[in-house]
């Protein structure tokens, strides 16, 4: 626990955000309701950034696996990062794209039952903006496990962006491991310095920690 910790303060230099927890959260309960049909483990297994606010499942998830919980933290840090480079309202509709657009229906009075058609963007049609904030998070990923589990890390990816935790947001998987790879080059190559910083964090941290 206390090697998580020191990696959480440390990441606060590189970008801000909290810690909270899903099963201390009211307005998590609330998402539960809203998607827990199709991603059944949101509050104990999944762990979610919005804002920059990362919510873990609970306490107990940290202090059970505090070296997981860190490559998790990493993870989130890709979207924290991207979201503030790009502003969180930008990173949140190019995330929910192109789903969010069944928001339209809210132009109903305005547009008769045309407007009804929004509703087939509910439908799990493929992401691929969703799918490269994913594939830069989940390049980390790769960097913060030992070589000997790419397979495993990579296998793990492609069941999550093609599966409905992430609403089926990329069934394509030689793209989706290409994508990964891409990323995690760019990130050895320095090409994505931000990315780095968090990973050579890591690194830090477990290095002093030992």
């Amino acid at each position: 626990m206390e090697r998580f910790e020191r990696f959480a303060a440390e990441l606060q230099v590189l970008t801000p955000f909290r810690i909270r927890y899903k099963a201390e959260a009211w307005e998590m309960q609330i998402l539960q309701a809203l998607i827990g049909w199709f991603c059944p483990g949101f509050l104990t297994r999944f762990t979610t950034v919005i804002g920059t606010t990362v919510y873990f499942p609970s306490r107990a998830y940290i202090e059970n696996n505090p070296e997981g919980a860190m490559q998790t933290l990493a993870h989130e840090a890709v979207h924290l990062i991207d979201a503030e480079k790009i502003t969180w309202p930008a990173f949140a509709a190019a995330y929910l794209f192109p789903q969010i657009l069944a928001l339209g229906v809210f132009s109903f009075p305005w547009s008769g039952l045309w407007a009804l058609l929004f509703l087939l963007f509910l439908l799990p049609i493929p992401s691929p903006s969703r799918a490269r904030f994913e594939s830069r998070a989940y390049a980390l990923d790769l960097l913060t496990h030992s070589p000997e589990a790419k397979n495993r890390v990579l296998f793990h990816a492609i069941e999550q962006f093609e599966g409905w935790n992430y609403y089926k947001m990329y069934p394509f998987p030689k793209a989706c491991s290409e994508q990964i790879e891409y990323w995690a080059k760019a990130i050895e190559n320095g090409e994505e310095q931000a990315l780095l910083n968090i990973l050579l964090v890591y690194e830090w941290v477990l290095e002093t920690q030992n």
